[in-house]
C-alpha cells in the first residue's frame, strides 16, 4: 500500500486563552507514522549536508543502544518500503533513499535511520531507574542541544522548559507507563522564529537570525511529533517533522492570523524566552498579524 504524500499546508496547533502546557496527544494510525512531502528529496539532501558538516551536533548516542537502534531501523525500513516504494529500496546492506545510497555497515543504525526520513528521530531506552534519553539524529533542533540530553530522565530532559514538569510531569510519566506497541500517539508544538532555517542548534553553527524588524523574516515553526514503543527492546521512538511557514503567507487566513496573535499575546515571559521570543519577536508578530487582519 502507498500512502499519499503529506499535505504541504502545515498544521495550525496554536490556541488563544490563558497559557498552559498541553500534552495534546492523539491516537496515531501507524500508516501515517512518517510523512513524505514534495520537499522530501530536498530535506534528505539537507540532512546529508548537515551530517557531513556538523555530525557531532546532529547525532549523539549513549553506549549500548545498538539493539534498540537496530530495531528502530528495521521497523522504519519495513514501513518505508511498504508505504513509499517509489522513494526507497534495499540492496543487501545498502539502503537507497531519494537517490542517496547509504550503507548499514558504515553508519550507526540510529544515524542511518535519521538520514532516511524528513523527521528527526530520538530514542528513550529502558535502563535501571527508568527511561533515559538514549540518542538522536536531530538535524533540525529547535534551539536546543542534543548532547546535553543524553542519559537524562524524562524530567531531566524537560527541566529547561519553564513550568512543564510542574504542570505535566505526572501525566507524562503516566503516558509512558501505559505506552505499548499497540497504542501510539502524535502531537504538535509551535513557535515563531526569525529564520527560515530548520537547523537551529545552540552551539554557534546555526545561520544567524534575521531579526524581527521585517515581518518577512518571521516564520511559524510547527513540529509534528509521533511517539511509539517497539515490541522487542521496548524502545520508545520519537519522530519530529518540522514545518516552516512565512508569517506573511499565514496572514492571508484571518482566522489563523487572529488565533496566532492571541496565542502569542498570552505567552508568559519565561515561556516566550524558552520559545526564543524574548527579543520582541512575539510582540512584533502579534502586532503585525492583528494590524494586518484589521486591514482585511
Amino acid at each position: 500500500m502507498t500512502v499519499a504524500s503529506s499535505p504541504q499546508q502545515p498544521y495550525r496547533p496554536f490556541v488563544g486563552g490563558t497559557f498552559r502546557w498541553r500534552l495534546g496527544l492523539r491516537p496515531l494510525d501507524l500508516a501515517q507514522w512518517i510523512e513524505v512531502g514534495d520537499d522530501h528529496g530536498t530535506i534528505l539532501a539537507e540532512k546529508a549536508r548537515l551530517a557531513a558538516a556538523h555530525h557531532d551536533t546532529v547525532f549523539g548516542a549513549i553506549d549500548g543502544i545498538e539493539p534498540e537502534a537496530t530495531e528502530v531501523l528495521d521497523t522504519l525500513l519495513e514501513h518505508l518500503l511498504a508505504h513509499f516504494p517509489n522513494w526507497y529500496a534495499v540492496d543487501g546492506d545498502t539502503v537507497v533513499a531519494a537517490g542517496q545510497r547509504m550503507s548499514r555497515a558504515e553508519l550507526h543504525q540510529l544515524d542511518l535511520a535519521g538520514r532516511l526520513v524528513d523527521e528527526d528521530i530520538a530514542l528513550l531506552v529502558d535502563r535501571p531507574g527508568g527511561l533515559v534519553f538514549g540518542g538522536g539524529s536531530i538535524c533540525f533542533p529547535n534551539r536546543w542541544d542534543l548532547r546535553s540530553k543524553l542519559g537524562k530522565s524524562l524530567a531531566g530532559v524537560h527541566e529547561p522548559v519553564p513550568g512543564l514538569n510542574e504542570q505535566l510531569g505526572e501525566p507524562i510519566d503516566a503516558v509512558f507507563a501505559r505506552l505499548t506497541p499497540e497504542r501510539s500517539f502524535w502531537r504538535l508544538g509551535w513557535t515563531v522564529l526569525d529564520s527560515p532555517e530548520r537547523y537551529q542548534p545552540v552551539d554557534g553553527t546555526a545561520p544567524p537570525g534575521l531579526g524581527a524588524g521585517d515581518p518577512a523574516n518571521l516564520h511559524l515553526r510547527v513540529e509534528r511529533e509521533t511517539i511509539r514503543r517497539l515490541p522487542t527492546t521496548g524502545v520508545v521512538v520519537f519522530t519530529i517533522r518540522t514545518y516552516l511557514t512565512p508569517l506573511t503567507s499565514l496572514a492571508g487566513d484571518t482566522d489563523d492570523a487572529m488565533r496566532l496573535a492571541a496565542a502569542l499575546g498570552e505567552l508568559p515571559d519565561d515561556v516566550a524566552e524558552y520559545k526564543s521570543l524574548s527579543h520582541g519577536w512575539g510582540g512584533s508578530a502579534a502586532g503585525w498579524l492583528s494590524a494586518h487582519v484589521a486591514e482585511l
